[in-house]
C-alpha cells in the first residue's frame, strides 16, 4: 500500500463540548486485528442542495478515538442484526460489560454459543487481551462533506492520529470515505497516519468539487459496506459523520440491510445538536429554523442506522476537540474490547434465518447486551 505525503494542515477548527447521552461507557484499551477493503468509489452525480452548517471534520476526529467520556446514545428499543454467512465458521460479535468497563479475558467454557435455542461447538474464540487476533477490526470513516457540513469548518485533523488512532490496537486498520452528491473512498485500509492526513486533504478538495450537489448519505453508507472485502476475516465497522440530512432520495433501511448483510456495526456522529447549537437563523428572527427542525427530525434515521447494525450513536452539544477527543476514544474503545467467537454451523445451507446468541455460563461475570443475531443460512 503506497504511503501518501503528509497532508498540509488544515485550517478547521472546533468549539465548545458535547451533550451527555443517557449512560456512558468507560474507557479501556486493548488490542485489535485487521480487516479488508475492495476498491476506491466514486458514485453519482448530485442534486439539490442543504444549507445549514456543522462540521464533518469533527466526524472525522471522532472516528478515530478509543475511551469513553462522549456519551453515546443507547437505544429505546432492541433490534436485533441479520447478517448472512459465507464462509465455513459462523462469527458472532459481542461485548462483555461489568460495572465500570468491559471484560477483556474470557475462555470457551465461560460462554455459551446457541443457534436457535441450540447449543454450539465454540470453535474459536478472540478477546481484547488475544496477542494476535485473527478477526482484527476493520474501521471505515464515512465523513460527509456536503457544504452544509463543511461550511462551519470545524475539524482539527489532528484527532486521527493522537487519539483514534492511537486508542486502537495496532492490529486496527483505518480506511477513509468522503461523500457529498458522489462517494469518494480515498484512503485504503492503513496504520499510517500520514496517508490518512493525505485522505483528508483530499475530502476537502471532493468537498469543493461537489459543493452544493446534495447529500447522498444512505447510498453512500451501502455502497461503502458493499464494497468491503468479505473473504478477509475481521471486524468491520463505519464511523459516519454527518447531520443526517439525505436529498438524493437514500433510503436508510438500504444501508441498515447492506450493513447487516456485510455484518458491520455502524457508529454514528449526529452533527444536529450542534448544528442548533452554531448555525443562524436563515429564515431570520429568533428561534429554531424550519431547517433545525429538518435536522431534529432527520437525525433519528441515523439513531436507527446505529442500533439496527449493532453500533451507537453519538450526538455532541458543540463540537470543540475535547468533546471530540471523547467521542472518538468511545468508539475506539468500544471497536478494541470486542469479543469474537466463531462456530461451526450444523447442516447444508439452506437460505433460511436462525436466531444466533452468545450467553454467559456464569452471569456474575457481567453482561452481554450486544450478543443475539439473526443468520442467513
Amino acid at each position: 500500500m503506497a504511503v501518501l505525503a503528509r497532508a498540509r494542515p488544515c485550517p478547521w477548527r472546533m468549539t465548545r463540548a458535547i451533550r451527555p447521552s443517557r449512560r456512558r461507557r468507560p474507557p479501556r484499551s486493548h488490542r485489535i486485528s485487521q480487516g479488508g477493503w475492495r476498491n476506491s468509489c466514486s458514485c453519482g452525480p448530485a442534486e439539490m442542495t442543504r444549507s445549514g452548517m456543522i462540521g464533518w471534520p469533527l466526524a472525522l476526529g471522532l472516528a478515530l478515538g478509543g475511551g469513553a467520556s462522549a456519551g453515546p446514545q443507547s437505544p429505546e428499543t432492541k433490534d436485533v442484526p441479520t447478517f448472512g454467512v459465507a464462509t465455513e465458521l459462523v462469527y458472532v460479535r459481542f461485548h462483555v460489560e461489568r460495572k465500570k468497563g468491559y471484560v477483556d479475558s474470557l475462555t470457551r467454557e465461560q460462554i455459551r454459543v446457541l443457534e436457535d435455542g441450540r447449543p454450539q461447538t465454540v470453535a474459536l474464540l478472540e478477546t481484547p487481551s488475544t496477542r494476535e487476533r485473527t478477526v482484527a477490526p476493520d474501521v471505515t470513516l464515512a465523513l460527509d462533506v456536503s457544504s452544509s457540513v463543511m461550511d462551519a469548518r470545524l475539524l482539527d485533523e489532528s484527532l486521527v492520529k493522537e487519539v483514534f488512532l492511537a486508542s486502537l490496537s495496532q492490529q486496527a486498520r483505518v480506511a477513509l470515505c468522503a461523500f457529498g452528491g458522489a462517494l469518494r473512498c480515498l484512503t485504503p485500509p492503513t496504520r499510517d497516519a500520514d496517508a490518512l492526513m493525505a485522505g483528508f486533504e483530499q475530502a476537502i478538495d471532493f468537498s469543493r468539487q461537489t459543493r452544493h450537489e446534495g447529500t447522498r448519505l444512505y447510498a453512500s453508507v451501502a455502497d461503502v459496506c458493499r464494497r468491503l472485502d468479505r473473504t478477509q476475516k475481521s471486524q468491520r465497522a463505519i464511523v459516519v459523520f454527518s447531520d443526517g440530512l439525505d436529498n438524493r432520495g437514500g433510503k436508510v433501511v438500504d444501508a441498515i440491510r447492506a450493513a447487516n448483510e456485510a455484518d458491520v456495526r455502524v457508529y454514528a456522529v449526529k452533527l444536529s445538536q450542534a448544528f442548533q447549537a452554531t448555525a443562524p437563523n436563515r429564515l431570520g428572527g429568533g428561534g429554531f429554523d424550519q431547517n433545525r427542525a429538518l435536522y431534529d427530525y432527520k437525525k433519528l434515521d441515523l439513531d436507527r442506522l446505529a442500533a439496527e447494525t449493532g453500533g451507537r450513536a453519538y450526538e455532541p452539544g458543540s463540537l470543540d476537540q475535547k468533546a471530540l477527543a471523547a467521542i472518538l476514544r468511545s468508539i475506539a474503545t468500544e471497536i478494541t474490547m470486542e469479543n469474537v467467537a466463531g462456530y461451526q454451523p450444523q447442516g447444508a445451507p439452506t437460505g433460511q434465518k436462525h436466531r444466533v446468541k452468545v450467553e454467559l455460563v456464569d452471569r456474575s461475570l457481567g453482561a452481554i447486551h450486544d450478543g443475539e443475531r439473526t443468520l442467513l443460512r
